[in-house]
């Protein structure tokens, strides 16, 4: 069984997209140490993390991806991905695995952006300041599932069954309000992160997913470099009895979110936990 199957196996059901994102986490740490323990290697770090303006961000583009994953703290890194193994279960079983995926990169990028723009009221007399860690898509992604089912209960050593709900303001405060003195940039990072995932909620609900122009953008990114040219669809009666199926099970999705919110998960009958188990696996 490879490394990927046992992390698999270990995280659970519908934890493939978990499985993806913590290893990455995990191999980038351990990567950045190494490289960090050569004494004439210490500068390898501008190079994955975001700078504090758009100038430099002009010369070093691919850092508004990179940052995110980059952790030289081993509590930094702990931290941040236990946040995500516990929401992002949450999260991957109601909106699917690749939707994870696309929340915790948008919800990165989004925090990255707020941390440039806000950079030079941060740092008006310093040069530097660069920002890394998880934290931004980490929070898009807790924002996020609290938005989708508020009232969904967790089972926390010391304080009992806790409402996610609550769990998400308690980690928000926590991470980005409190002592604001200190990692003011990265607190703003979170606030990025966390506005992200409320607006994609709130499109979601409206029945935009905001995520989708990102995820066919990858796929095509992908389609390029396998060789394959880019799939141009037809408006045939086959395409639009797919779209109007689509839409039936958007509703159906829709009516069992708005039920969880209402009642709680327990609440679902067994065929209603199957169709969202089932439809959470396509996404």
């Amino acid at each position: 069984m490879s490394l990927r199957q046992e992390a698999d196996k270990l995280l659970g059901k519908n934890a493939e997209s978990l499985t993806r994102l913590i290893m990455i986490n995990v191999i980038v740490f351990i990567i950045a140490n190494i490289i960090s323990s050569i004494p004439t290697t210490h500068y390898w770090v501008d190079y994955v993390s975001l700078p504090s303006s758009f100038t430099m961000l002009a010369h070093y583009p691919w850092t508004i991806f990179t940052y995110m994953f980059v952790h030289v703290s081993f509590m930094h890194l702990l931290s941040n991905m236990l946040w995500l193994y516990w929401i992002g279960i949450i999260f991957a079983d109601f909106m699917g695995q690749m939707r994870l995926i696309y929340t915790y990169i948008l919800g990165g990028i989004a925090g990255g952006i707020m941390y440039l723009a806000t950079a030079p009221i941060l740092y008006p007399h310093e040069i530097g300041g660069n920002l890394i860690g998880a934290s931004a898509g980490v929070m898009a992604v807790i924002v996020a599932a609290a938005m989708l089912v508020p009232d969904y209960e967790i089972m926390l050593l010391l304080f009992g069954r806790v409402k996610l709900k609550y769990l998400a303001i308690a980690a928000f405060i926590l991470s980005s309000v409190i002592d604001f003195s200190v990692n003011s940039g990265g607190k703003v990072s979170h606030i990025g992160g966390a506005i992200y995932g409320a607006v994609f909620l709130w499109q979601y609900r409206k029945g935009v997913d905001i995520s989708g122009g990102f995820g066919n953008f990858i796929k095509n990114i992908g389609n390029i470099f396998r060789g394959k040219r880019m799939k141009v669809s037809s408006r045939s009666s086959k395409a639009k009895t797919q779209t109007s199926s689509s839409r039936d099970k958007q509703r159906r999705i829709d009516e069992i979110l708005d039920k969880i919110s209402r009642s709680g998960y327990d609440s679902l009958s067994k065929e209603e936990k199957d169709f969202l188990f089932k439809s959470s696996k396509e996404n």
